[in-house]
């Protein structure tokens, strides 16, 4: 008996597992309150997928698989990544947001994973130390409120100051923002020049033919100028190419 009802845990564990990566599938879903989103592309941008804290997939699904570009964490959450399924293999765990994982060494190499509370698998934490409101988690914010704005990590000066601000003088995630936009790198990072297209341009070209932009490059340099486009916007546009195709890249 005692066999036999093993058997049919052991069987009843692979079948939620496996319920639980069918139910995964790329889209724009809303984000957890506490949990992370993967998305296939940089920067958080294009289709995604979310898993809500206390939550794992012992196995990407086959149109997922190694192909998680970016992470967002939300709220009280952390996710370690394994690159074999079933948690095997090497892993990394994540307790920040990652623009791109190619930084880390983990562009589109993920196959499982598992999502947690800070501190262990399903543990979730009442207070995260803060004023006892447990999404306040001042290294994070600040940490995401550098990405957003300034595309970089916070520097440990920057870290010290407005974690002091939040944590002593009470200051919100509006106010974090709303200084660092007040900041000279900020404006000047905001204003767009010619060059600046131009080297957005230039990343899109390497990342997706692999070479530098010729002079029919110009056409997407106006994009960049007039419509905001983003890297992504033009990585996007040169996926449609004859020569990305022909390349098979």
């Amino acid at each position: 008996m005692h066999t036999k009802k093993a058997v049919l845990l052991a069987v009843f564990a692979v079948l939620t597992s496996a319920s639980a990566a069918m139910a995964q599938s790329w889209g724009r879903e809303h984000a957890p309150r506490d949990g992370v989103c993967f998305y296939k592309d940089t920067n958080f941008h294009g289709d995604y997928f979310c898993v809500a804290s206390g939550g794992e997939l012992n196995r990407v699904p086959e149109d997922m698989n190694d192909k998680i570009t970016s992470i967002r964490i939300f709220g009280r959450a952390e996710v370690i990544v394994f690159k074999d399924i079933r948690f095997d293999g090497g892993s990394t765990r994540f307790d920040f947001d990652v623009r791109d994982l190619k930084a880390q060494g983990w562009n589109d190499r993920i196959s499982s994973m598992r999502v947690q509370f800070p501190g262990g698998y399903g543990n979730r934490r009442g207070s995260s130390g803060y004023g006892g409101n447990r999404t306040q988690d001042p290294d994070r914010i600040i940490r995401r409120a550098y990405q957003d704005l300034l595309e970089r990590e916070p520097d440990q000066s920057g870290l010290r100051l407005y974690r002091s601000r939040m944590i002593d003088e009470g200051w919100t995630e509006t106010q974090v923002r709303e200084s660092i936009r007040d900041s000279q790198e900020y404006r000047e990072r905001s204003t767009m020049t010619y060059a600046k297209a131009q080297e957005i341009v230039r990343r899109a070209y390497q990342s997706m033919l692999r070479r530098e932009p010729d002079p029919a490059s110009r056409g997407y340099v106006d994009k960049v100028m007039r419509e905001h486009w983003t890297q992504q916007d033009v990585e996007r546009e040169l996926r449609k190419s004859p020569e990305y195709r022909n390349k098979g890249l």
